[in-house]
């Protein structure tokens, strides 16, 4: 059997279930439109960089360095041969 009291404890109980759910969901939008705008700043800015990537702009001509031909002969490194006697 229920009380007046232990009625009115599950009707305060639900109330603030209620107000509860209505914060969250509330909070779940806010997150979700936040999170929409920060992926649709994201795709703009993709774009942007696509289009500065297709543009078409005169590419330069590579640059190509002579070679040189011939090196000095390198000096010997390391301990001396042995005199033969």
């Amino acid at each position: 059997m229920a009380t007046s009291f232990k009625v009115k404890a599950v009707q305060e109980l639900r109330a603030a279930k209620k107000i509860e759910r209505e914060l969250e969901a509330k909070a779940a939008a806010e997150h979700e439109e936040q999170k929409a705008a920060k992926q649709a700043a994201n795709e703009k800015r993709i774009a942007d960089k696509m289009a500065r990537k297709d543009e078409t702009e005169p590419t330069p001509e590579p640059v190509v360095k002579e070679k040189k031909t011939a090196k000095p002969a390198a000096k010997k490194r390391g301990r001396p041969a042995k005199a033969k006697k």
